[in-house]
């Protein structure tokens, strides 16, 4: 160690020597550091674009799926368009089928609703339905004297319901050659025109046959009929027979009333009398 008498002290001019080459290897220091700095920095600026290929490679890809999904779809819509033109292909062919077997249908239903219109099978449901439809209200001699009338057409009248009295709403019932029938009828009252509607059930409760008969005012005769439904089955065969008896029935009291006077005559002056046709089997 060195004795402080040895070591000259120091004057202040070597003092400020000192602390400026201090301050200037501090300044030339910082000037170092910074000039790194800034090297490593441009260094990373320009390595930096070494990873856009990888990042710019991605839209290619995305291309190539839009122009598949527009060609998917291109193909879905001309599939569309091939199934809506067989679907109207289709249409037509079923609609022409139709409109033939709309046609041949129609047909059929003119010919049995004429089939019916001369067998007169409105007629006939109306003329039994409307007698035993009054035939309650008839007093007891009477009933009996029209029940004769009937069985002359193998006709036998059942249970009668009233519904309602101001529309002539009932239920009738009967048997014809041992077949049971109902009959449901109404009276409409229009504007323009009035008729009845009738419903014919059969003995399965089936109905077979439904009419609208327009009258004449007294209601003793059809003038116009119309078949809204038609069944033709085994019943048809039971009312043809039941309707060519009701005529043989009124042909016989229609013969009766021309010859009332020629009875009378013959009567007068003495003369056996004798209707031709209907006298007993030899």
């Amino acid at each position: 160690m060195l004795e402080p008498s040895v070591v000259p002290a120091l004057n202040p001019g070597y003092k400020v020597v000192i602390a400026l080459a201090c301050l200037a290897l501090l300044v030339i220091a910082f000037g170092v550091w910074a000039l790194v700095s800034e090297r490593r920095r441009s260094r990373g600026r320009v390595s930096s674009p070494r990873v856009e290929p990888v990042v710019a490679a991605a839209p290619p890809p995305a291309a190539d799926a839009s122009v598949d999904a527009l060609q998917q779809s291109l193909s879905s819509l001309e599939r569309f368009d091939a199934l809506q033109s067989d679907l109207r292909h289709r249409l037509a062919r079923a609609n022409t089928e139709m409109e033939a077997e709309r046609g041949n249908v129609g047909s059929a239903v003119q010919l049995m609703r004429r089939a019916a219109l001369e067998m007169r099978l409105p007629e006939t449901v109306f003329e039994i339905y409307e007698s035993l439809r009054l035939l309650p209200r008839k007093s007891a001699e009477a009933q009996q004297v029209d029940r004769e009338w009937h069985r002359q057409a193998r006709i036998e009248p059942g249970r009668v319901v009233v519904i309602d009295e101001a529309t002539r709403e009932c239920i009738v019932d009967f048997t014809a050659s041992g077949r049971h029938f109902r009959v449901t009828g109404r009276s409409y009252e229009l504007s323009r025109s009035n008729f009845d509607e009738l419903t014919l059930f059969d003995g399965r409760e089936l109905a077979v046959l439904m009419v609208r008969v327009k009258l004449e005012p007294d209601r003793l005769r059809v003038i116009e009929a119309t078949v809204t439904s038609y069944r033709p089955l085994a019943w048809v065969a039971v009312l043809v027979e039941s309707r060519a008896l009701m005529d043989e029935r009124r042909e016989k009291l229609l013969l009766k009333s021309r010859f009332r006077d020629v009875e009378k005559m013959r009567a007068d002056f003495g003369m056996d009398v004798k209707l031709p046709g209907w006298g007993p089997a030899q």
